[in-house]
């Protein structure tokens, strides 16, 4: 994955956390914390599909993908697990919204990228 749609998606993060700071610190503790869970899982994503299609030739090993899914997903449980039971700390529509920063910023990276 582009180096780009990583710092797109924290720059985007950084600055939608500040702006709704000065609302509730909440939300943007919410944004902060799914908006780093979407960059770990894509980066795990990302590498997994690397040892897939590495391995394509030789049989991709499976038992590996199934098992990085697994993490991800308990991954994205904790998150949400750690956003319900802080509902203090955690907004959950902050939750929400930092989940999809990574989709923006894919849209943001494929909208520049294209040729006229």
């Amino acid at each position: 994955m582009n180096l780009r749609i990583y710092l797109i998606t924290a720059l985007i993060a950084l600055v939608l956390s500040g702006f709704t700071f000065f609302i509730d610190y909440r939300i943007a503790l919410g944004i902060i914390l799914s908006a780093g869970y979407s960059l770990v899982n894509m980066l795990m994503l990302s590498g997994s599909m690397k040892v897939m299609m590495a391995d394509k030739e030789s049989g991709a090993n499976y038992s590996a993908l199934i098992a990085g899914n697994i993490v991800r997903f308990g991954l994205l449980l904790v998150v949400i697990y750690i956003a319900v039971k802080n509902p203090g700390l955690f907004n959950m529509y902050g939750v929400a919204a930092g989940f999809i920063l990574f989709m923006i910023a894919l849209i943001i990276d494929a909208l520049s990228r294209r040729k006229g």
